[in-house]
């Protein structure tokens, strides 16, 4: 009698390494990472402008000088407007409290 024993080496159908989510994460950063510059860029320029304004105009829209320093110091992958956003939304809540 003879006894069989199959090769566990490869298989006929082999598992792919690279499941659709991870294509779907690959795509994501792919296209996080080439948005960046334009975000970047928009967000220095918005800052740009809020430096350019006086003090009333900054007062009028709850934000300060020492608010855009801030802002301009921040790390390279954050968003600085939507920072500011928050700076004044948390000044117009105290207000109103």
């Amino acid at each position: 009698m003879t006894t069989l024993v199959p090769f566990i080496g490869l298989s006929a159908v082999r598992p792919s390494h690279a499941s659709p989510s991870g294509h779907f994460r690959l795509l994501a950063a792919v296209t996080a990472a080439l948005l960046w510059l334009p975000r970047f860029w928009r967000a220095r320029s918005d800052l740009a402008a809020l430096a350019a304004m006086s003090e009333c105009e900054r007062r009028d829209i709850g934000l300060t000088a020492f608010d855009i320093e801030n802002a301009i110091a921040l790390p390279f992958d954050r968003d600085p407007t939507e920072v500011l956003a928050r700076v004044v939304d948390d000044r117009r809540h105290r207000r109103e409290s």
